[in-house]
């Protein structure tokens, strides 16, 4: 039994009565942040606000209502009808299922159901929530009216609501297309904001309403051509190809002068090649070893070729007379587009491998665009198989193995820049500076090396010695090295010291024996030493170290116009040191310093003295210079201030001064959008704010000067003085 229907129907009043009561609260609100959300973000945003708000108060008004159920009845029953003597409860019970006074007492409530025919009890109306939501909400519809629009969305348009006078077209909807090229496998999309990061070489068509229609519509791009649009269906299109970043507004007849938006191209990265194996990029071959497989994975963020080349070298001789052989293999990858592997085995005996020998593999890749594309030289590998060493039986202990260090002569160095030179219209700026920069080191191992003969200091060590030859060396500076053994020699009999010298002045005078009279290095370890010194090394005569030293000039002037990218200009000295150290290769003559050098003699008078008589002063004269980023300064003071109570922005030299250091620039596009909006709205604090915080990453970091130093105080005075 469902108990009385006049008891029934006081339950669903007072449901109703909460559902409308939760209605009335909440609908207000929910509208007022529907048409906030139509106002700023599009009518697609109203839209959804209103719906999730509408769901949410319907979820809210059944909630509050469930809580009005058969037991909140009997309570409110038992409350307000005093008859009911706490028994309403019986009221709902089937009457064939109660015997005795529970029966009885439900017979005599029967009998007074007429009493509760007019009683109501529906909760009271929240006048007050209603009245303050109804308040709040009509107070936001009327700010949201007012405040500006920035987009609504009709369909799959979006609608750009920007200020415009009254009578003037505005733009009512806007829809970009971005259609990605080809080769990238990227599908096209569409959005409805302005502003896009797009792919390089991908094409933008707008879509526009405008309300009014206008006479001609388009879109301008700051310092470039202006795109027209044709009117078709009611709607403004066109498109356009960008191959770099561009700003670029919306214009038409009447329609109010709009903000820059930015169309910001992510440019194709060239692909990225690393070896897999082996581990390092100079490995030895193992005894045995027949076959060499060199793996390497080449990545782009796009896609990789298929195919690729493998550059051979192999490398025989030594010295100036080394020869090269150069062939090219086509390898075919493995794996997916953006990532592929590819590998060879390479069969020595084929290459023609041999002690002594290099064999040197560059991967060659490129990826998989239309045009222009990314061709990469990845990073060489060399498989060297060092020479025998020939020692004597019972000597192997007494050789230590040592990896012999790379270094190019001074015709190889030539000989790449003039490869260098042929290939500069195919290789990309800054990998011909990297390349150039490369040689030039190169350059700097080899002048360091011979200047180590000339008793100069290596670059960033110890003195030089006389232990490192080159290939490139003279004759006379053949000495043995750790990479060549020495071969046994003869007990002899101890010579005679030189003149001025004892067995315990710390010098090695060496050994001498009939057998090794005469020759070269037997002379020097015999009747000189070296003390790593230009004026103190008397390994050659005046003009053998003259050519030497006008070699190890030569030699700078190569390496500087290599370090500055220009091999043509390098490649004059680079031969005139290759002639000089020719010339020297065929001196054979060796001077012995006699006498000690003669140095000036030390004033001892003035030690210790303080006189400073015939110092001069080493102070420079301050030069005062006017600051590169001056208009940039000017302009952030001014930004610093309040519109109209200060010095006036000087917009156009900031403009100007923004075209000419574009390169160093952290966001050039972004700076120039800024100056164009704070043009266009000089009143926007917002604007001014950005444009001040983007003025301050571009000024240029003043360089740490010496600091004065602090005048001493009555202390230091009074000990200044008693040292006088």
């Amino acid at each position: 039994m469902s108990g009385p229907q006049s008891l029934i129907r006081h339950q669903e009043a007072a449901r109703a009565r909460v559902a409308l009561d939760t209605l009335a609260i909440g609908l207000p609100v929910v509208l007022a942040l529907a048409v906030l959300a139509w106002q700023t973000l599009g009518t697609v945003a109203g839209l959804a606000v209103a719906l999730a708000g509408l769901v949410g108060l319907a979820l809210l008004a059944l909630k509050r209502a469930q809580r009005f159920d058969r037991a909140w009845l009997i309570a409110a029953l038992d409350a307000r009808v005093p008859t009911l003597e706490d028994s309403s409860a019986l009221l709902f019970q089937n009457p064939g299922a109660l015997k005795g006074l529970a029966a009885l007492q439900q017979g005599r409530l029967m009998g007074r159901l007429s009493e509760i025919a007019a009683l109501d009890l529906r909760p009271a109306w929240s006048h007050r929530l209603i009245a303050g939501s109804a308040g709040a909400s009509a107070l936001i519809i009327l700010i949201a009216a007012l405040w500006p629009a920035g987009g609504g969305s009709s369909g799959d348009d979006a609608a750009a609501r920007l200020p415009a006078l009254p009578g003037a077209p505005r733009v009512t909807t806007t829809r970009l297309r971005i259609t990605p090229p080809a080769y990238t496998g990227l599908a096209a999309s569409e959005q409805t904001a302005l502003d896009a990061r797009i792919p390089e070489g991908s094409r933008v068509d707008w879509t526009l309403g405008m309300t009014p229609q206008p006479a001609v519509a388009g879109v301008e791009f700051p310092g470039d051509a202006r795109l027209a649009l044709d009117l078709a269906n009611g709607r403004w299109t066109g498109g356009k190809t960008f191959a770099r970043s561009a700003l670029y507004r919306l214009d038409a007849a009447g329609l109010a002068r709009q903000r820059l938006h930015r169309l910001e191209v992510i440019a194709d990265a060239a692909p990225v090649v690393r070896i897999l194996s082996p581990g390092s990029q100079l490995v030895m071959t193992t005894p045995g070893q027949a076959r060499w497989t060199p793996v390497f994975e080449a990545s782009d963020d796009y896609g990789v070729e298929a195919t690729a080349v493998l550059r051979i070298t192999l490398t025989k001789g030594e010295g100036e007379n080394i020869t090269s052989v150069e062939r090219a293999l086509s390898l075919q990858g493995q794996g997916e587009a953006r990532r592929r592997r590819f590998s060879t085995t390479l069969d020595l005996t084929r290459e023609g491998m041999a002690p002594g020998s290099d064999l040197i593999v560059q991967l060659v890749v490129s990826d998989n665009r239309a045009a222009g594309r990314h061709v990469v030289e990845g990073p060489s590998v060399i498989l060297r198989w060092s020479s025998d060493l020939g020692l004597a039986d019972g000597l192997d202990g007494m050789a230590r193995q040592v990896m012999p260090a790379y270094f190019r002569s001074q015709r190889q160095i030539i000989i790449d820049a003039e490869a260098l030179i042929a290939r500069r219209a195919r290789t990309a700026p800054d990998q011909f500076l990297d390349r150039s920069n490369a040689l030039g080191g190169d350059q700097a191992q080899l002048r360091l090396r011979y200047g180590q003969f000339m008793g100069e200091e290596a670059e960033g060590g110890g003195g030089g010695g006389l232990s490192l030859p080159t290939n490139d060396a003279p004759a006379a500076l053949q000495l043995p090295t750790n990479d060549a053994p020495t071969p046994p020699k003869p007990k002899a009999k101890p010579a005679p010291l030189p003149a001025g010298h004892d067995a315990h002045d710390g010098h090695d005078h060496g050994q001498a024996s009939d057998e090794t009279f005469g020759r070269m290095d037997n002379v020097v370890a015999q009747y000189g030493h070296a003390h790593d010194s230009g004026d103190a090394s008397t390994l050659f005569d005046p003009g053998t170290r003259s050519t030497l030293s006008l070699a190890l000039d030569a030699m700078w002037s190569s390496e500087r116009a290599l370090r500055q990218g220009k091999p043509q200009e390098a490649l004059p000295h680079a031969y005139r040191a290759l002639d000089l150290l020719k010339t020297a290769q065929q001196a054979g003559r060796i001077f012995l310093a006699r006498t000690s050098p003669k140095l000036p003699p030390i004033d001892l008078s003035r030690r210790l003295s303080g006189k400073r008589e015939g110092i001069a002063a080493g102070a420079l004269p301050s030069v005062a210079r006017t600051p590169a980023d001056a208009p940039v300064a000017e302009a952030w003071r001014a930004l610093g201030e309040t519109p109209g109570s200060g010095a006036p922005v000087r917009l156009d030299a900031l403009e100007r001064w923004a075209r000419a250091n574009t390169s160093r620039l952290p966001d050039p596009l972004a700076l120039s959008a800024a100056i164009d909006t704070l043009r266009n709205e000089p009143a926007c604090l917002d604007c001014r704010r950005r444009l001040r915080a983007l003025l301050w990453t571009a000024l240029e970091r003043p360089t740490a000067g010496i600091q004065r130093r602090q005048p001493p105080g009555p202390r230091g005075r009074r000990y200044l003085d008693a040292l006088q």
